[in-house]
């Protein structure tokens, strides 16, 4: 927990830096952000020369408007949220829209957890291992979304509200009711 306080600390510090003219702290921030921003990004555009476009344009316009940001309660959360607009916002991702508005970003969600390695942490056999497959894979789209940022990117409730634009409590439910769901369908 104190690593993950120390690390939005800098966050928040980089920020600061970077509202007040510090292009090295645009770019640090820039490092210290790409991979989990890029990992988003591709979950919602499958095409890694989009993302990164997108990346960037998020930092453009974060030094672009620099003079005019404010302290966000939680960076990363600005980070997902604008990188998540960014994306949508492009021409593909518009067309995409409609699709993702019918069943919500489905297949960029499917391989959404590295199956491999989950059969390493929790030491599966090749049986239990389709089992979780299968379990994952019958997890709505948006349990999914929930799951993965929740605890693969480690980001709060309150910042996943501000990326899915849902309630807290709708967050909890998507939770609870994901977990429950596996360990029913890991234990028949």
């Amino acid at each position: 927990m104190g690593s993950n306080q120390q690390h939005y600390d800098e966050l928040k510090y980089l920020w600061e830096k970077l509202c007040n003219n510090d292009k090295k702290a645009l770019g640090k921030l820039f490092t210290k952000t790409f991979d989990s921003l890029y990992n988003y990004g591709y979950r919602i555009v499958s095409r890694p020369e989009y993302v990164r476009d997108a990346i960037q344009e998020v930092f453009f316009q974060l030094w672009k408007y620099r003079k005019n940001l404010k302290q966000p309660t939680s960076v990363r959360a600005y980070l997902f949220v604008s990188l998540r607009r960014e994306l949508l916002n492009k021409k593909e991702a518009r067309k995409r829209r409609e699709e993702i508005d019918h069943k919500y970003v489905s297949e960029e969600f499917d391989p959404l957890l590295k199956y491999q390695e989950w059969k390493e942490i929790l030491e599966l056999d090749e049986e239990e291992n389709r089992e979780l497959k299968s379990a994952i894979e019958k997890l709505s789209p948006r349990q999914r979304e929930v799951i993965y940022l929740k605890y693969y990117e480690g980001l709060s409730t309150v910042e996943l509200t501000g990326i899915l634009n849902i309630r807290a409590q709708s967050i909890y439910n998507l939770a609870y009711d994901a977990i429950n769901k596996l360990e029913s369908y890991l234990d028949r």
